[in-house]
């Protein structure tokens, strides 16, 4: 029995270990991360797969335009997020004071939008 229990504890402790890696991967929490966006983050952001803002729009970018930006990572995102009442540009982004929880979905949520850049085609002759 003893033998059993073992690998299986070994197991359970390297899951737990990963535990924000499987979290982040999984389908639900960027649904639950839109959530937050629309309680939290429709005053001044499109948060929308698709939406992009028009060029007289006056507010935050939306979070496709977020999602899709060149220098995107998690680590950024959490770090802008938790900041508070962060300058950007002429705006001021008040802070939402989110748990670490809400900060890991909304930020799988925008990361989730990130849309595969095309790749340069061969030219076919």
């Amino acid at each position: 029995m003893i033998r059993i229990v073992l690998p299986i504890v070994a197991s359970m402790t390297v899951a737990i270990g990963f535990f924000p890696v499987t979290y982040a991967a999984n389908s639900l929490v960027p649904a639950m991360g839109h959530g937050i966006a629309q309680q939290k983050c429709t005053t001044c952001h499109l948060i929308e797969p698709g939406q992009v803002n028009p060029p007289e729009h006056v507010g935050g970018p939306s979070f496709q335009t977020i999602a899709n930006g060149e220098d995107v990572a998690v680590a950024k995102l959490r770090k802008h997020l938790t900041k508070s009442n962060r300058r950007v540009g002429a705006l001021t982004m008040p802070n939402q004071d989110l748990t670490s929880d809400e900060l890991n979905k909304l930020t799988a949520y925008i990361v989730s939008l990130r849309q595969a850049q095309p790749t340069a085609q061969p030219e076919v002759k």
